[in-house]
Protein backbone atom coordinates (compact mmCIF):
# COMPACT_ATOMS: atom_id res chain seq x y z
CA UNK A 1 0.00 0.00 0.00
CA UNK A 2 1.44 3.36 -1.04
CA UNK A 3 2.49 5.69 1.75
CA UNK A 4 0.48 8.88 2.12
CA UNK A 5 2.66 11.98 2.70
CA UNK A 6 1.60 14.55 5.32
CA UNK A 7 3.17 17.94 5.99
CA UNK A 8 2.95 19.49 9.47
CA UNK A 9 3.50 23.26 9.45
CA UNK A 10 4.68 23.94 13.00
CA UNK A 11 6.76 26.25 15.12
CA UNK A 12 10.46 25.31 15.25
CA UNK A 13 10.42 21.76 16.56
CA UNK A 14 12.98 22.45 19.29
CA UNK A 15 10.65 25.12 20.74
CA UNK A 16 7.62 22.83 21.16
CA UNK A 17 6.24 21.90 24.56
CA UNK A 18 6.82 18.17 24.14
CA UNK A 19 4.80 17.30 27.24
CA UNK A 20 1.63 18.82 25.73
CA UNK A 21 2.25 18.91 21.99
CA UNK A 22 -0.43 17.27 19.86
CA UNK A 23 1.13 17.67 16.42
CA UNK A 24 4.02 15.25 16.91
CA UNK A 25 1.73 12.69 18.53
CA UNK A 26 -0.75 12.87 15.65
CA UNK A 27 2.21 12.45 13.29
CA UNK A 28 3.42 9.44 15.28
CA UNK A 29 -0.01 7.80 15.08
CA UNK A 30 -0.12 8.40 11.32
CA UNK A 31 3.29 6.77 10.89
CA UNK A 32 2.03 3.71 12.75
CA UNK A 33 -0.55 3.34 9.94
CA UNK A 34 2.12 3.60 7.25
CA UNK A 35 1.89 7.30 6.43
CA UNK A 36 4.87 9.58 5.82
CA UNK A 37 5.22 12.72 7.94
CA UNK A 38 7.21 15.85 7.12
CA UNK A 39 7.64 19.08 9.06
CA UNK A 40 8.47 22.67 8.22
CA UNK A 41 7.92 26.12 9.68
CA UNK A 42 5.86 28.83 7.93
CA UNK A 43 9.13 30.55 7.04
CA UNK A 44 10.16 27.47 5.06
CA UNK A 45 7.24 27.84 2.64
CA UNK A 46 7.62 30.04 -0.42
CA UNK A 47 6.02 30.50 -3.82
CA UNK A 48 7.88 31.20 -7.04
CA UNK A 49 5.63 32.11 -9.95
CA UNK A 50 7.25 29.47 -12.19
CA UNK A 51 6.32 26.67 -9.78
CA UNK A 52 2.56 27.00 -10.12
CA UNK A 53 2.20 26.02 -6.47
CA UNK A 54 3.94 26.99 -3.25
CA UNK A 55 6.83 24.80 -2.08
CA UNK A 56 8.11 23.75 1.32
CA UNK A 57 11.66 23.13 2.45
CA UNK A 58 10.64 20.19 4.58
CA UNK A 59 12.25 17.41 6.56
CA UNK A 60 10.83 13.94 6.92
CA UNK A 61 10.13 12.87 10.49
CA UNK A 62 10.83 9.14 10.86
CA UNK A 63 11.11 8.70 14.60
CA UNK A 64 9.69 5.49 16.06
CA UNK A 65 10.40 6.48 19.67
CA UNK A 66 7.56 6.52 22.18
CA UNK A 67 8.97 9.80 23.51
CA UNK A 68 8.11 12.44 20.89
CA UNK A 69 10.99 14.62 22.06
CA UNK A 70 13.37 11.96 20.70
CA UNK A 71 12.71 12.83 17.07
CA UNK A 72 14.74 11.96 14.00
CA UNK A 73 14.82 14.29 11.00
CA UNK A 74 15.98 13.51 7.49
CA UNK A 75 17.80 16.06 5.27
CA UNK A 76 15.76 19.00 4.01
CA UNK A 77 13.99 18.59 0.67
CA UNK A 78 12.30 21.11 -1.61
CA UNK A 79 8.78 19.78 -2.23
CA UNK A 80 5.76 21.33 -3.91
CA UNK A 81 2.83 21.52 -1.55
CA UNK A 82 0.78 19.39 -3.91
CA UNK A 83 3.29 16.58 -3.26
CA UNK A 84 1.40 16.05 -0.01
CA UNK A 85 -2.03 14.52 0.40
CA UNK A 86 -2.65 16.38 3.66
CA UNK A 87 -1.15 19.52 5.20
CA UNK A 88 -1.68 20.23 8.89
CA UNK A 89 -1.48 23.95 9.73
CA UNK A 90 -0.32 23.63 13.35
CA UNK A 91 1.49 26.92 13.85
CA UNK A 92 0.59 28.47 17.20
CA UNK A 93 -0.75 32.03 17.32
CA UNK A 94 -0.21 34.99 17.54
CA UNK A 95 -2.61 35.38 14.68
CA UNK A 96 -0.80 38.16 12.86
CA UNK A 97 -0.13 39.16 9.26
CA UNK A 98 2.67 36.59 8.98
CA UNK A 99 0.20 33.88 9.97
CA UNK A 100 -2.33 35.13 7.41
CA UNK A 101 0.36 35.26 4.71
CA UNK A 102 1.10 31.58 5.36
CA UNK A 103 -2.57 30.75 4.81
CA UNK A 104 -2.37 32.48 1.43
CA UNK A 105 0.44 30.13 0.46
CA UNK A 106 -1.51 27.13 1.75
CA UNK A 107 -4.42 28.21 -0.45
CA UNK A 108 -2.37 27.12 -3.46
CA UNK A 109 -2.29 23.59 -2.05
CA UNK A 110 -6.00 23.56 -1.20
CA UNK A 111 -6.84 24.64 -4.75
CA UNK A 112 -4.67 21.79 -6.04
CA UNK A 113 -6.80 19.29 -4.12
CA UNK A 114 -4.61 18.85 -1.04
CA UNK A 115 -6.53 18.38 2.22
CA UNK A 116 -5.39 21.34 4.36
CA UNK A 117 -6.33 21.02 8.03
CA UNK A 118 -7.74 23.39 8.98
CA UNK A 119 -8.81 24.98 5.71
CA UNK A 120 -6.84 28.22 5.10
CA UNK A 121 -9.97 30.19 4.28
CA UNK A 122 -11.62 29.01 7.50
CA UNK A 123 -8.54 30.06 9.49
CA UNK A 124 -9.03 33.56 8.11
CA UNK A 125 -12.81 33.65 8.38
CA UNK A 126 -13.22 32.34 11.94
CA UNK A 127 -11.72 34.21 14.86
CA UNK A 128 -11.21 31.97 17.88
CA UNK A 129 -12.70 34.45 20.33
CA UNK A 130 -15.49 35.82 18.15
CA UNK A 131 -16.67 32.61 16.41
CA UNK A 132 -18.70 31.75 19.53
CA UNK A 133 -21.10 34.57 18.56
CA UNK A 134 -22.36 32.35 15.72
CA UNK A 135 -23.79 30.04 18.37
CA UNK A 136 -25.43 32.50 20.79
CA UNK A 137 -27.61 29.87 22.43
CA UNK A 138 -24.48 28.10 23.75
CA UNK A 139 -22.61 31.06 25.27
CA UNK A 140 -22.78 33.88 27.78
CA UNK A 141 -23.67 37.28 26.36
CA UNK A 142 -20.73 39.34 25.21
CA UNK A 143 -19.73 42.56 23.48
CA UNK A 144 -17.04 43.09 20.87
CA UNK A 145 -16.19 46.77 20.63
CA UNK A 146 -13.37 49.26 20.23
CA UNK A 147 -15.34 51.90 22.15
CA UNK A 148 -14.16 52.13 25.76
CA UNK A 149 -17.39 53.74 26.99
CA UNK A 150 -19.56 51.07 25.39
CA UNK A 151 -17.42 48.40 27.03
CA UNK A 152 -17.74 50.17 30.37
CA UNK A 153 -21.52 50.33 29.96
CA UNK A 154 -21.58 46.59 29.28
CA UNK A 155 -19.49 45.98 32.39
CA UNK A 156 -21.95 47.93 34.52
CA UNK A 157 -25.27 46.94 32.97
CA UNK A 158 -24.75 43.42 31.62
CA UNK A 159 -21.83 42.01 33.59
CA UNK A 160 -22.93 43.45 36.96
CA UNK A 161 -19.52 45.03 37.51
CA UNK A 162 -17.40 41.90 36.98
CA UNK A 163 -16.12 40.90 33.53
CA UNK A 164 -13.25 39.50 31.51
CA UNK A 165 -11.64 41.40 28.64
CA UNK A 166 -9.91 39.51 25.82
CA UNK A 167 -7.81 40.51 22.80
CA UNK A 168 -8.75 38.75 19.57
CA UNK A 169 -5.38 37.55 18.30
CA UNK A 170 -3.48 36.11 21.26
CA UNK A 171 -3.67 32.71 22.95
CA UNK A 172 -2.94 30.83 26.14
CA UNK A 173 -4.53 33.49 28.36
CA UNK A 174 -2.20 36.22 27.10
CA UNK A 175 -3.72 39.69 27.41
CA UNK A 176 -6.86 38.47 29.24
CA UNK A 177 -7.91 40.83 32.06
CA UNK A 178 -10.52 40.72 34.79
CA UNK A 179 -12.29 44.03 35.43
CA UNK A 180 -14.16 44.41 38.70
CA UNK A 181 -15.91 47.51 40.03
CA UNK A 182 -15.40 46.33 43.60
CA UNK A 183 -11.63 46.64 43.35
CA UNK A 184 -11.40 49.29 40.62
CA UNK A 185 -13.17 52.59 40.10
CA UNK A 186 -15.07 53.44 36.92
CA UNK A 187 -12.45 56.06 36.10
CA UNK A 188 -9.63 53.53 36.44
CA UNK A 189 -11.42 50.98 34.31
CA UNK A 190 -12.31 53.54 31.64
CA UNK A 191 -8.67 54.62 31.43
CA UNK A 192 -7.63 50.97 31.13
CA UNK A 193 -10.19 50.37 28.40
CA UNK A 194 -8.96 53.43 26.51
CA UNK A 195 -5.46 51.96 26.62
CA UNK A 196 -6.56 48.44 25.68
CA UNK A 197 -8.53 49.68 22.68
CA UNK A 198 -5.85 52.22 21.68
CA UNK A 199 -8.61 54.84 21.97
CA UNK A 200 -10.94 53.21 19.50
CA UNK A 201 -8.47 51.50 17.16
CA UNK A 202 -8.41 47.96 18.55
CA UNK A 203 -11.26 45.60 19.36
CA UNK A 204 -11.70 43.85 22.68
CA UNK A 205 -14.21 41.17 23.65
CA UNK A 206 -15.94 41.53 27.00
CA UNK A 207 -18.04 38.89 28.78
CA UNK A 208 -19.40 38.59 32.32
CA UNK A 209 -16.98 36.90 34.68
CA UNK A 210 -18.17 33.38 35.47
CA UNK A 211 -17.05 32.23 38.92
CA UNK A 212 -17.52 28.63 37.83
CA UNK A 213 -14.10 28.96 36.20
CA UNK A 214 -12.64 28.14 39.63
CA UNK A 215 -14.29 24.70 39.34
CA UNK A 216 -12.35 24.25 36.13
CA UNK A 217 -12.63 24.84 32.41
CA UNK A 218 -13.42 21.86 30.21
CA UNK A 219 -11.31 21.34 27.07
CA UNK A 220 -12.61 18.99 24.40
CA UNK A 221 -10.78 18.19 21.18
CA UNK A 222 -12.83 17.25 18.14
CA UNK A 223 -11.71 15.70 14.86
CA UNK A 224 -13.97 15.43 11.84
CA UNK A 225 -16.90 16.40 14.03
CA UNK A 226 -16.24 13.75 16.69
CA UNK A 227 -15.23 14.47 20.29
CA UNK A 228 -12.05 12.45 20.86
CA UNK A 229 -10.54 13.81 24.08
CA UNK A 230 -11.77 15.60 27.21
CA UNK A 231 -10.01 17.09 30.20
CA UNK A 232 -10.59 19.60 32.99
CA UNK A 233 -8.20 22.54 33.38
CA UNK A 234 -8.17 23.70 37.00
CA UNK A 235 -6.82 27.22 37.68
CA UNK A 236 -4.03 27.55 40.21
CA UNK A 237 -5.06 29.20 43.48
CA UNK A 238 -6.83 32.52 42.97
CA UNK A 239 -5.73 32.78 39.34
CA UNK A 240 -8.80 32.75 37.09
CA UNK A 241 -6.83 31.72 33.98
CA UNK A 242 -7.25 28.02 33.23
CA UNK A 243 -4.17 27.77 31.02
CA UNK A 244 -1.23 25.49 31.67
CA UNK A 245 1.16 28.40 31.15
CA UNK A 246 -0.61 30.12 34.06
CA UNK A 247 -0.20 27.11 36.34
CA UNK A 248 -3.46 25.29 35.66
CA UNK A 249 -3.48 21.56 36.33
CA UNK A 250 -5.08 18.94 34.09
CA UNK A 251 -7.54 16.35 35.33
CA UNK A 252 -9.57 13.63 33.59
CA UNK A 253 -13.12 14.62 32.73
CA UNK A 254 -16.23 12.61 31.92
CA UNK A 255 -18.61 14.74 29.83
CA UNK A 256 -22.35 14.76 30.16
CA UNK A 257 -24.46 13.67 27.16
CA UNK A 258 -25.51 17.31 26.76
CA UNK A 259 -21.89 18.44 26.48
CA UNK A 260 -21.12 15.81 23.86
CA UNK A 261 -24.16 16.81 21.78
CA UNK A 262 -23.29 20.49 22.18
CA UNK A 263 -19.72 20.34 20.89
CA UNK A 264 -20.33 17.70 18.23
CA UNK A 265 -23.28 19.71 16.91
CA UNK A 266 -21.13 22.82 16.50
CA UNK A 267 -18.19 20.80 15.12
CA UNK A 268 -20.42 19.20 12.49
CA UNK A 269 -21.60 22.62 11.31
CA UNK A 270 -18.04 23.96 11.10
CA UNK A 271 -16.89 20.87 9.16
CA UNK A 272 -18.84 22.26 6.21
CA UNK A 273 -16.27 25.07 6.00
CA UNK A 274 -13.30 22.71 6.20
CA UNK A 275 -12.62 22.97 9.93
CA UNK A 276 -11.44 19.46 10.77
CA UNK A 277 -9.80 20.00 14.17
CA UNK A 278 -11.30 22.06 17.01
CA UNK A 279 -10.57 22.68 20.65
CA UNK A 280 -13.62 23.81 22.64
CA UNK A 281 -13.45 25.47 26.05
CA UNK A 282 -16.52 25.17 28.28
CA UNK A 283 -17.23 26.99 31.54
CA UNK A 284 -20.29 25.90 33.46
CA UNK A 285 -21.67 24.21 30.37
CA UNK A 286 -21.29 27.32 28.19
CA UNK A 287 -18.87 27.55 25.27
CA UNK A 288 -16.24 30.19 26.04
CA UNK A 289 -13.88 29.70 23.07
CA UNK A 290 -13.67 27.67 19.87
CA UNK A 291 -9.99 27.13 19.08
CA UNK A 292 -9.05 26.20 15.53
CA UNK A 293 -5.42 27.32 15.27
CA UNK A 294 -3.36 24.37 16.52
CA UNK A 295 -5.69 23.17 19.30
CA UNK A 296 -4.19 20.65 21.75
CA UNK A 297 -5.56 17.44 23.21
CA UNK A 298 -3.90 18.32 26.54
CA UNK A 299 -4.89 15.41 28.77
CA UNK A 300 -4.26 12.79 26.09
CA UNK A 301 -0.69 11.76 26.91
CA UNK A 302 1.81 9.11 25.91
CA UNK A 303 0.16 6.87 28.49
CA UNK A 304 -3.14 7.26 26.59
CA UNK A 305 -2.51 7.26 22.87
CA UNK A 306 -6.03 6.16 21.93
CA UNK A 307 -7.24 9.67 20.95
CA UNK A 308 -4.27 10.12 18.62
CA UNK A 309 -4.82 6.68 17.11
CA UNK A 310 -8.47 7.54 16.54
CA UNK A 311 -7.53 10.79 14.79
CA UNK A 312 -5.04 8.93 12.59
CA UNK A 313 -7.68 6.33 11.73
CA UNK A 314 -10.18 9.02 10.75
CA UNK A 315 -7.59 10.70 8.54
CA UNK A 316 -6.56 7.37 7.02
CA UNK A 317 -10.18 6.67 6.12
CA UNK A 318 -10.55 10.08 4.52
CA UNK A 319 -7.37 9.82 2.43
CA UNK A 320 -7.40 6.20 1.24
Amino acid sequence: MAKIPHLFVIDPIESLNFALDSSLRIARALRSLGHETFICTPGQIEWASRDGCAVAYAQELRSTEADVSQYQLQPERRLRLDHFRAIHMRKDPPYDLAYIACTWLLDSAAKAGVKVLNNPRALRDYNEKLSIFQFPETIQDGLLSADARHLLDFLVEEAHGDAVLKPLTLFGGRGVLRLNLVTQSKAEILALLETETSKGLEYRLMQPFDRRIFDGEVRVFTARGHAVSWCLKKPHGDNFLANTRSGATLEPYNPSPREVLLVEGIAAKLMIDGIYFLGFDLIGGNVSEINLTSPRLLQASDENSEPYNRIATLLDQDLR
